[in-house]
């Protein structure tokens, strides 16, 4: 027979299990809605103003004798590569603010010298530094970011489609010619690139060091004695 001890911490770690396992889901929802179909909105135009040939895709693919599920993947991951750039875009006069706050709070340090702890301060914008109790919130209480996850996938979507739809016009509309996939490619390369130089490395070096702190102040609220004498945590 169990006790009572195990059926307790059963169903107490059960809700907040399925609520992890919902957002997980969510999260994946958010990259097909914010990457997936913007992308696939920009190829629709193509295809709308007739520079994209279904036709000739569906005669490049025949020799290979792809089974349908795979070229559905094929697809999706074409549409998910596109959105990203899509989204990279909207994005852009934001990263550039940022970083341009960045080099200026560093240029500070450098002048101030003594006031490098107030440059360092000025480094961080103030949703950065809230960044470590979302962290835990995510862990501990998911269903409170249950509202920001929609609201941020459907920005992220607003956002990504506007400039897919812009992108479109200018690319398959405004230009009279059909420029060669070579040297679309090469374009959309150097602007990942530029933006992964500008944003990327930063953005994985902030939220590795917020991490860290959540991380620390999970660990110091299960070190944290009970009224029982025992540590939270613990067994």
């Amino acid at each position: 027979m169990a006790k009572s001890g195990d059926s307790d911490d059963g169903s107490a770690g059960g809700w907040p299990g399925l609520l992890s396992e919902l957002t997980k889901s969510f999260l994946i929802l958010r990259d097909i809605f914010g990457y997936a179909l913007p992308g696939a909105v920009f190829l629709a135009i193509g295809v709308l103003c007739h520079r994209l040939s279904l036709y000739q895709l569906q005669c490049f693919m025949k020799p290979y004798h792809l089974p349908a599920w795979l070229m559905l993947v094929l697809l999706l991951g074409a549409c998910y590569t596109v959105g990203h750039i899509m989204a990279q875009v909207a994005y852009f006069p934001s990263n550039w603010k940022t970083w341009r706050k960045t080099v200026n709070a560093k240029e500070g340090a450098k002048n101030m010298g003594g006031a490098k702890d107030e440059a360092n301060a000025a480094e961080k914008t103030e949703h950065m530094g809230l960044d470590p109790v979302l962290i835990e919130l995510r862990e501990s209480h998911p269903e409170l970011l249950t509202e920001l996850e929609r609201q941020s996938t459907v920005s992220q979507f607003r956002g990504g489609a506007g400039a897919a739809m812009l992108l479109g016009f200018v690319i398959f509309y405004v230009i009279p010619i059909t420029l060669p996939i070579g040297l679309l490619l090469g374009i959309a390369g150097v602007f990942q690139l530029f933006v992964f130089w500008l944003s990327g490395i930063p953005h994985i070096d902030e939220l590795k060091s917020d991490t860290i702190q959540a991380g620390k102040s999970a660990m110091e609220k299960d070190k944290t004695p009970l009224p029982g004498g025992k540590v939270a945590g613990g067994h």
